[in-house]
């Protein structure tokens, strides 16, 4: 099976910024950038393994 998902993470955690800005430009504007960010990947992990709730499709969390 070929993994296309991991370049697309990849991307995102380098250009996380540019990302938000392109996408989603009023919500980059309410964001305090100097503050940074910080990828949950590890937590979500957690809550997607211990779930008992069924098929989930957020697979990337970015804290802000």
């Amino acid at each position: 099976m070929t993994d296309y998902d991991s370049p697309w993470k990849d991307l995102l955690n380098d250009y996380f910024q540019d990302f938000m800005a392109f996408f989603f430009p009023e919500t980059h504007a309410d964001i305090d950038w100097s503050r940074g960010y910080e990828s949950l990947d590890k937590e979500l992990s957690q809550i997607v393994r211990d779930a008992e709730l069924g098929k989930r499709l957020a697979d990337k969390v970015v804290k802000v």
